[in-house]
């Protein structure tokens, strides 16, 4: 196998793996906000340290606000860990090793990707709700997608080191 094609299966589930991650983190912290009495603090800033880019925040959004963080950490263009931009990331690698992933992956990762476009520029933050579970079960089925139809050899386990990575690194920073 080329270093080229492990690198892009790697980094292809490693992206989808943080999208997830990021998707997960902004839903239980919405939750979390249902049950907290009114007038108390809002925790958004918590989730911009997590990700280790709180600098990056501050140049960019100022202040830790709902819509500051969720802009952010969901729609970001140019920031390279937000959902919008990993789903990006991970669609090119896909894209770059097509003959390699199976059909079936290719059209998961880019239906993944155009729905996540599609609520981008739409932007809608009362959607949002909805949003970040879609996100969760479109990771879930690149995932199922990739174990039942990819052949399961070199390719496969680092696409499997890449996801395990990635979530061993935000349960660190966690």
């Amino acid at each position: 196998m080329l270093s080229r094609v492990a690198n892009s299966i790697y980094w292809m589930n490693r992206y989808v793996e943080r999208a997830e991650n990021v998707s997960r983190f902004v839903e239980v912290n919405l939750h979390l906000l249902l049950d907290t009495p009114m007038g108390t603090m809002q925790q958004w800033e918590p989730l911009v340290i997590t990700t280790g880019d709180q600098d990056i925040f501050k140049e960019r959004y100022g202040k830790a606000t709902a819509e500051n963080v969720l802009k952010f950490l969901t729609f970001d263009a140019d920031y390279s860990n937000s959902i919008r931009s990993c789903v990006k990331a991970a669609r090119e690698n896909a894209r770059s090793v097509r003959e390699i992933i199976s059909s079936e992956m290719w059209e998961q990762i880019n239906s993944f990707y155009l729905q996540v476009e599609e609520a981008a520029q739409s932007a809608d933050m009362a959607k949002l709700y909805e949003f970040y579970p879609e996100v969760k079960m479109a990771s879930h089925m690149f995932a199922g997608v990739m174990e039942a139809t990819m052949s399961h050899n070199e390719g496969w386990h680092f696409g499997r080191l890449g996801r395990f990575l990635e979530r061993t690194d935000k349960t660190a920073r966690i």
